[in-house]
């Protein structure tokens, strides 16, 4: 990415992805392959007047050091300055940045479950108090993606004896379907985005207006039936601050979401395109709900981590999320699958299991506690991860609680 269109896409991150602010101070968290992009941000952060700027890195080479030599007993330590950190950072008002870790794919795979999961668990329960306020948006946070090398060569199938010639070019190919679906090549980019969070925003409005009890997937192999939440609320594009500010938690975005009611989805759901569960990659995974619960699933590959997953934690077996996306999305007209979360949910439809979102609920400032949101029909969880679910063949039917029938999406279209 050249010096231009890098410096387009720090000014993107910060003011459409954080609306970021003087005086401010920002955290910026990468992978060792991405930190170009991270310096980047940060330097561009102090041009618009920040206060401080960390840069975190984390390593999956070390990680998997870890998983491999660390006594079992030592895989659950959290060091007390991270807790200390993230309250000093929640008291500061800091924005938060993470840059998907797409250079380091394959490194964790095939290391032990079993230490993955002790890691995962321990790290997000000790670090919930700050997920949670994230969650409700108290604080600006953003997750986007950057262009490397090793994520080119994953994309276009490229093995290990792949020329230095092969992998430039599909790393030049990558970058330039990243810069059309980030809108880095129109002439202001921040314009563009805030123009298609209006359209995101409308469509949300739209669906808030219909009423819905529920939301039915059917293609192929899936009929799922979603319950929503009793008091949920459509949004997409940005989300609001409490100081009336608006920030774009992904980048790029292409959704509208809400919160389920975690205890009431039915069916069946495959899921159509590869996720990265605990920094492995499942492919072919499918899951059958009863009551809310999975209570059955299957992978051609990854079955074990998905387990795993599954067994965190309670709430880990139930939905928190359900997201709508049109098949014209520039991401899924693109053809890629990306391996990234964060690019192939913007690509197709999809749920989440794991913990679901408090500012989807209308009521949200009156339900504080877990058990209040669990009342309200609001999944609880360490654990939030999407698994993207509808293709061209995918209609989404919404159902009022008279049983009314409304059409939402039809052969993978909006049809509002």
């Amino acid at each position: 990415m050249n010096t231009e269109t890098l410096q387009k896409y720090a000014e993107l991150a910060l003011k459409v992805g954080l609306d970021f602010q003087k005086d401010q101070c920002l955290q910026i968290g990468t992978g060792v392959g991405t930190y170009e992009y991270a310096r980047a941000i940060g330097k561009t952060a102090y041009e618009m007047g920040a206060k401080y700027v960390r840069i975190v890195v984390s390593d999956n080479e070390l990680t998997k050091s870890r998983a491999e030599n660390t006594s079992k007993e030592n895989l659950s330590y959290i060091p007390r300055d991270l807790i200390e950190g993230g309250k000093m950072q929640l008291d500061e008002s800091w924005a938060r940045i993470r840059i998907d870790s797409t250079e380091e794919l394959d490194v964790l795979k095939g290391v032990d479950s079993d230490a993955l999961s002790e890691m995962t668990r321990s790290s997000r329960t000790a670090m919930k108090f700050l997920s949670e306020q994230l969650m409700r948006h108290k604080h600006p946070w953003l997750v986007l993606a950057a262009p490397g090398p090793k994520w080119a060569k994953r994309i276009y199938g490229l093995g290990d004896d792949a020329s230095q010639k092969e992998i430039d070019e599909a790393y030049r190919k990558l970058e330039e379907v990243f810069i059309s679906i980030l809108r880095l090549d129109k002439e202001d980019p921040v314009a563009t985005w805030k123009d298609l969070g209006r359209t995101l925003r409308e469509r949300g409005l739209k669906l808030n207006g219909m009423k819905l009890d529920r939301v039915r997937f059917t293609s192929g192999k899936t009929d799922l039936t979603v319950a929503l939440a009793p008091t949920h609320t459509w949004l997409g594009g940005p989300s609001q601050l409490p100081d009336g500010r608006w920030y774009e938690p992904n980048l790029p975005t292409e959704e509208v979401f809400t919160t389920p009611d975690y205890r009431r989805t039915e069916g069946v759901v495959h899921v159509v395109k590869p996720v990265k569960v605990m920094e492995n990659l499942v492919e072919g995974a499918w899951f059958k709900f009863e009551k809310g619960k999975v209570v059955d699933f299957g992978a051609d590959s990854g079955k074990d981590i998905l387990g795993k997953f599954l067994s965190m934690d309670e709430g880990a077996s139930y939905l928190g999320e359900v997201a709508l996306v049109d098949v014209d999305s520039p991401i899924n007209r693109s053809g890629i699958i990306f391996g990234s979360i964060l690019f192939d949910e913007n690509a197709s439809c999809h749920i989440a299991l794991g913990a679901g979102y408090p500012s989807c609920l209308a009521n949200a400032d009156d339900l504080q506690s877990n058990e209040e949101l669990k009342d309200a029909g609001c999944n609880v969880s360490v654990l939030h991860t999407d698994f993207m679910i509808s293709d061209d063949e995918t209609d989404v039917t919404g159902y009022t609680a008279d049983g009314t029938e409304m059409p939402i999406i039809r052969k993978g279209k909006f049809v509002l």
